[in-house]
């Protein structure tokens, strides 16, 4: 008990070393929680932006085309029916479905040409599975059968086009003859997933089949449950049900689409970033702590020289180095919890501090990026700063304990 009330004792007597040491440790605990909350309100956001605005939970293609959908053929199509969407919608969770015909083109407004994804929709569906209907700059969605369209904001920027301008889309049909698609502006979109901005053209389908000469197929069925944890579960199901309908049906998981995969890959980039954090970190906090015992070389001869035995000396700085281990991550939690609460109510938007949105460094977010709690992070950050703290004191706690008193003592 004496050795304990020592060591608090000298984290009073010795503040301005505490202090500084615990300051230290506090904000690599701070920047590591702001960092992990800010990466984590990233990726969170990009999976929202892509689930919300271009592929939602699950989607119901064929084996063959899915191994070349990144090409957007029109073979291997998929013919919706009754029977297909009667087996869809007993999946639990289910809210909505659409039939989505996609396709390649050439957007043309007399002057300029710009190459775009044409996507054939019934739009009543298209306004149930993605969240677009509040995301309208300009003008509305068409009507079936409705020589319309509707494109992203800044994809009509590009070209100074607005709403009620007419332009023509140049296609492939399925048998590889040119056709082209008149269609007049109805409307435009401004969402926060960047794809959908800059790079797609929306249309009735019944339009966009004929002129691919598809018949009544589509590329794909989208489906949009309640929520996405769903997806895993009532994917499987689906999947199940579909083989006694067509064994060449496919479902996939919004996790498993190319788009979340990159997201994906770019999180393990983040997570690098901060265990590279926490790295300089501990390299910071052990620097400080060994220069702190090198700096009591002589109150350590002076206990020695007491009386004290070694492995009490170490108990003690040890002890002492732990307390200031915790009392930086305390600080360090309350300053990172402080900031954590700031991002995740009023965000950050990055596309106005440096003069252009996240897109441009291939995140899929425009606007405001928010942190989001991660409780875990700071379970893990406070833990690995009081361990740090500890680990750090042993050695030269037992370097200085080994030496004689009075080589200690006048240890310059």
């Amino acid at each position: 008990m004496f050795l304990t009330k020592l060591a608090f004792k000298n984290l009073v007597r010795h503040r301005n070393r505490t202090l500084i040491t615990a300051l230290i440790i506090a904000f690599a605990i701070f920047f590591f929680i702001l960092m992990d909350s800010l990466i984590g309100g990233m990726t969170e956001m990009s999976y929202e932006n892509i689930i919300e605005y271009e592929a939602s939970h699950l989607q119901v293609v064929s084996h063959e085309y899915r191994e070349e959908e990144d090409e957007l053929p029109l073979k291997n199509l998929l013919t919706v029916d009754e029977q297909l969407i009667g087996v869809v919608k007993r999946v639990a969770g289910y809210q909505a479905s659409l039939a989505e015909l996609n396709f390649q083109a050439r957007l043309n407004d007399g002057t300029n040409e710009l190459p775009v994804i044409g996507k054939g929709v019934n739009p009543d569906k298209l306004l149930d599975v993605f969240e677009l209907q509040d995301k309208f700059v300009e003008g509305s969605i068409f009507s079936s059968g409705e020589y319309k369209a509707v494109m992203g904001k800044r994809l009509a920027d590009l070209l100074k086009l607005k709403q009620g301008d007419y332009i023509t889309l140049l296609v492939k049909d399925k048998n590889e003859t040119f056709n082209t698609i008149d269609v007049e502006i109805s409307g435009l979109l401004h969402t926060g997933n960047p794809k959908v901005n800059s790079s797609i053209v929306y249309l009735p389908l019944n339009i966009a089949q004929q002129a691919l000469n598809v018949d009544n197929q589509v590329s794909k069925l989208i489906v949009r449950l309640e929520n996405k944890d769903l997806a895993e579960i009532s994917g499987h199901l689906l999947a199940e049900n579909l083989k006694t309908l067509d064994n060449n049906l496919e479902v996939i998981f919004w996790g498993d689409l190319e788009a979340v995969s990159v997201a994906g890959a770019k999180q393990m980039g983040n997570q690098m970033i901060l265990a590279i954090i926490l790295l300089i970190a501990a390299i910071a906090i052990i620097n400080t702590v060994i220069l702190a015992a090198l700096e009591r070389m002589k109150e350590i001869g002076m206990m020695k020289a007491m009386g004290l035995q070694r492995k009490e000396i170490i108990y003690t700085f040890v002890l002492e180095s732990t307390g200031i281990g915790m009392l930086g991550g305390l600080i360090g939690l309350l300053l990172g919890g402080i900031a954590v609460w700031i991002f995740s109510i009023y965000g950050i938007d990055w596309g106005a501090m440096i003069g252009t949105d996240m897109s441009a460094f291939g995140v899929p977010i425009i606007g405001k990026m928010y942190g989001v709690w991660n409780l875990g992070a700071f379970l893990l950050v406070f833990g690995f700063g009081v361990f740090v703290s500890l680990l750090s004191s042993i050695l030269p706690a037992y370097w200085a304990a080994s030496k004689d008193p009075v080589e200690a003592i006048y240890h310059q």
